[in-house]
């Protein structure tokens, strides 16, 4: 009994402990219906791809492309299963870089188990496959690269920086971590925040050991930019080869900057407004920075990194100010770390505390939890979650029951879906408004480059959009219930080429008539 209590302290077995936890959070997931907005079109555009479709130019979204072709599968299922998989990997990528940092176990098992209770939980969406989750595994893989090189094991392991070792084994372990760091950034813009994060661990390396090792360094830091650049570079030759290069660098790259400047919240005073604005928040980024550095000698080195890339991953969640809780997710992994160097103080032997290693990460648990109160960031139910679940797999609660407490949309949509797919394996439909889940569900790929109105009235194309409708002649077409914009031309179609072939509650199911080729218009 002793040897098997003293052989779950082992790193291996709290590994282990992490890993069974991410697995059974996860199990519900596995059960969802196809509710999620995102998620939707993720799958929707991910059908299309798998059907020959190029993305950016036969179908679009705001994001970079690694989101959509890891979405590229056969179903939600199989969607989680790929999401299960990379929490598997981050969470065991996070165990070794807070081992590294800590060289702990209490606090590295500790900021483990906030890692993964934060990450799985609901609360903010972490039981739903959305770009930040993968972004945060390719992140912490190139994390784990990176503490294979000599010199950035050295110098989490030294006290003091003395002379920079340089390996030839490195330059891969660097330019490997480089690559992961830039799929990063494909997967989601604002990972480019982590990567500064990590980054600035070069300058941090500079600052403590002194120019004379500037150009080992600045070697060092070379091979890792140009891994990050290798993977954007190939994504940038890809579609151009595809006939897709301006497509990508309008909505893949430069659509990102109009999406985060079209929200516009209310704030409750003029001074917490002016610190909301990306200059506000620009400065208070710089001002943590800036101290970081000027207070290097009396600042441990995980706590100015932990830091640096909490207040940098911060700034990128709050890019738009969306109380989105998935957008949150990228400052879990730092505010884990600073948490669990909080806890090391606390189980210091020694018996000396630095106070900077606890107020520092309070600090910084505190700005966070004041920007979830003042965006009004409304985090998902977790304990019905969970309820709701065990409640379905006893037989208490019916499929359709089940189904229905994810969203309102989903007895319609299941009903839909069945019409929608009988007789076709691909079945042609469009929707008028916002409901990307009866795409995925009827894996069916959308006539128009659009897969909600929302890209369609904020980039005011809907003349060409009537137009791909009325050419593309869609078996099935949507009109939902809840859609404020008006789509000038689709009345007409609908009149003079459909018939109702469901009204339901929240949307109307149009067919089309079967005509005489050359008829319908």
């Amino acid at each position: 009994m002793k040897k098997f209590i003293t052989s779950l302290t082992k790193p291996i077995s709290l590994l282990a402990l992490l890993l069974l936890l991410v697995t059974i959070l996860r199990l519900p997931n596995f059960s969802e219906p196809y509710w999620y907005g995102d998620e939707g079109i993720y799958l929707t555009i991910g059908n299309s791809i798998r059907h020959g479709g190029k993305l950016y130019t036969d179908i679009v979204d705001h994001k970079t492309p690694v989101i959509y072709y890891l979405a590229a599968v056969d179903s939600q299922f199989q969607f989680r299963i790929v999401l299960y998989l990379s929490m598997i990997l981050a969470t065991t990528a996070f165990f070794v870089l807070s081992k590294a940092l800590f060289k702990k176990l209490l606090p590295t098992f500790i900021a483990g188990l906030l890692f993964v209770i934060f990450t799985s939980l609901p609360w903010f969406e972490g039981h739903i496959a959305n770009g930040e989750l993968f972004v945060m595994t390719f992140v912490l893989l190139g994390a784990w690269l990176l503490l294979q090189t000599s010199m950035f094991k050295k110098y989490f392991e030294q006290k003091k920086t003395t002379a920079i070792v340089l390996k030839k084994k490195d330059y891969f372990f660097l330019l490997g971590a480089g690559v992961f760091f830039g799929l990063s950034a494909l997967t989601k813009v604002p990972a480019i925040f982590d990567i500064a994060g990590f980054g600035i661990i070069f300058f941090f390396m500079l600052v403590r050991s002194g120019w004379s090792n500037f150009k080992i360094i600045f070697q060092a830091a070379l091979t890792f930019g140009l891994g990050i650049l290798a993977p954007v570079i190939l994504s940038i030759l890809y579609f151009v080869a595809l006939g897709s290069g301006q497509d990508y660098l309008d909505f893949g790259l430069l659509y990102n900057f109009h999406y985060a400047g079209t929200w516009v919240p209310s704030f409750p005073s003029a001074i917490v407004a002016a610190l909301f604005t990306f200059k506000g928040k620009f400065v208070v980024m710089m001002l943590v920075i800036v101290g970081l550095f000027i207070f290097t000698k009396k600042i441990s080195k995980p706590l100015q990194f932990a830091t640096a890339w909490f207040v940098l991953a911060l700034f990128a969640t709050l890019l738009s100010n969306r109380p989105y809780p998935h957008y949150y997710l990228q400052a879990i992994p730092p505010l884990a770390l600073l948490v669990g160097l909080a806890v090391s103080q606390f189980v210091n032997k020694k018996g000396k505390v630095n106070l900077l290693e606890i107020i520092l990460p309070t600090a910084s648990l505190a700005l966070f939890v004041a920007v979830l109160v003042t965006l009004n960031v409304g985090l998902y139910q977790t304990g019905s979650y969970y309820k709701n679940w065990l409640q379905f797999t006893q037989g208490k609660l019916s499929k359709a029951e089940y189904y229905q407490t994810f969203n309102y949309l989903m007895k319609d949509n299941y009903e839909a879906a069945k019409v929608i797919r009988s007789g076709s394996d691909e079945p042609s439909l469009f929707i008028w408004g916002t409901n990307p889940m009866l795409y995925a569900l009827a894996k069916a790929i959308p006539p128009t480059r659009f897969t909600v109105s929302f890209h369609i009235a904020d980039l005011n194309v809907f003349d060409q959009t009537i137009a791909d409708v009325a050419a593309a002649k869609p078996k099935f077409i949507v009109v939902m219930h809840d859609e404020r914009n008006q789509l000038p031309g689709l009345g007409q179609l609908l009149s003079e080429n459909y018939i109702i072939n469901g009204d339901f509650d929240n949307f109307v199911l149009w067919k089309r008539i079967n005509q005489p080729q050359g008829l319908l218009y």
